[in-house]
Formats: structure tokens, sequence, C-alpha cells
């Protein structure tokens, strides 16, 4: 019998840009989480969430990040 990948979870993280170190000169970053995305969610459906979700945010975001839990059968 085959393995199947079944969806159990997925989030999304926004990466945040915080400042500046002043010791050497990197960015700061920052993370927000939000769970309970739909499992396969499309790719543009959440661009458009974390868009509106980071324009409401003081600070800028840098990143967008998908994590999808499955489990194997």
């Amino acid at each position: 019998m085959a393995a199947v990948r079944v969806p159990k979870s997925a989030r999304f993280t926004l990466t945040l840009n915080a400042g500046t170190n002043q010791a050497n000169g990197a960015m700061i970053r920052k993370s927000i989480s939000f769970g309970n995305l739909m499992p396969g969610c499309n790719a543009g459906v959440i661009s458009a969430v974390a868009g509106a979700i980071g324009g409401l945010l003081t600070r800028p975001t840098v990143a967008v990040t998908v994590t999808e839990n499955d489990q194997v059968i």
C-alpha cells in the first residue's frame, strides 16, 4: 500500500522589520504567526490576507512564510 499525506493544519507567519541593531547594523526581526489556515490554501489568498494584516501594523513586513502539518498514513 502506498503512503498518503493527509493535511492536518497550517499557519502563516509575518516577519517584520523591528529596527536596526546599533552594535552591528543588522536588521532586528520580529514575527507574528496566525493559525487555523486551511491546509492547501491558495498562495494568492495567503498573500492578500498577509498584505491586509501587514498594512495595519506599524512595522514593515519583510517575509511571509507558510507552515503546513501533514499526517502520513
